[in-house]
């Protein structure tokens, strides 16, 4: 069975990404493993340095319990009565970012990462950012962002932002099975910052070709996006209908700022307000 990963903090933005993937896993018939991100309170330090290292590990024991338990009472009150619900466990022996995330590596039935935004952050800023970077460069499973505000519902179109690399074939193909339990349409939209040339003309029949031919994702369909414009945004989301989730393979650094940062300039950051998956980048 799968396991979907959720980072929390237990913050309201954490909370709401927790919520999000216990409804994703009912579907996929899943179960949840929450991994602790919060800060330690001053008084755990305090303990800590008095040795009182046991005490220590009780606090954080009982803090995740009763998470845990405050989930699973959520989900059995908006489920009907008798229907399958995921398992909630969670794991309190890592806690250091770097030590979850070998953690997770070591889980194979691990599917998929989720994980919130930081209550003062945009999704844009946090993918961006140190943290969700490192978990993102680490992680070899796909990793969920989950936006303050997201409706909790089964997604009916997830939209792929691809590169036209012979990559992409093979990150559709697993975002695919990931979520092939919603039987979503999904949208491969190619952006384009300058008119096509026939060289990247013949990439996006190549890839439409490939996408009708070599995989079996039900309605997925191909579109050429003019995102040339000075002042970008996310309308391209909304061609057919409105996307549910957005999903795009990892870049090098330069080109993920580029396509985030969507304004006239660096600084500016338009709101995001669907759950983005980050596909791992093969070798």
């Amino acid at each position: 069975m799968k396991t979907i990963a959720v980072l929390t903090d237990q913050s309201s933005g954490a909370h709401t990404a927790a919520r999000y993937a216990l409804h994703l896993a009912k579907k996929m018939k899943a179960n949840v493993l929450l991994f602790n991100l919060a800060p330690v309170p001053a008084t755990v330090l305090q303990l800590q340095t008095a040795g009182a290292e046991q005490e220590m590990e009780e606090t954080e024991v009982n803090s995740l319990t009763a998470y845990t338990l405050q989930l699973e009472q959520e989900l059995a009150a908006s489920s009907f009565t008798g229907s399958w619900l995921p398992q909630i466990s969670f794991d309190v022996e890592n806690t250091e970012l770097v030590d979850i995330m070998t953690a997770i590596d070591a889980h194979k039935d691990i599917a998929m990462v989720v994980c919130g935004v930081p209550d003062e952050e945009e999704l844009a800023d946090y993918v961006l950012g140190d943290t969700c970077s490192r978990v993102i460069d680490w992680a070899r499973i796909p990793v969920m962002v989950v936006p303050r505000g997201a409706a909790r519902m089964n997604p009916e179109k997830i939209a792929y932002a691809a590169t036209l690399k012979e990559e992409d074939l093979q990150s559709i193909g697993e975002l695919g099975e990931l979520m092939e339990a919603f039987a979503a349409e999904l949208m491969v939209a190619h952006l384009y910052r300058s008119i096509p040339d026939k060289a990247v003309k013949a990439k996006e029949r190549a890839l439409q070709t490939a996408l009708y031919r070599n995989l079996n994702c039900g309605a997925v369909y191909f579109r050429s996006v003019d995102d040339s414009r000075p002042l970008g945004d996310w309308k391209w989301l909304k061609a057919n209908k409105p996307t549910d989730i957005m999903a795009l393979m990892l870049r090098p650094k330069e080109e993920m700022k580029q396509f985030f940062k969507r304004g006239k300039n660096d600084q500016a950051t338009y709101h995001i307000t669907v759950p983005v998956i980050i596909m791992p980048k093969r070798p």
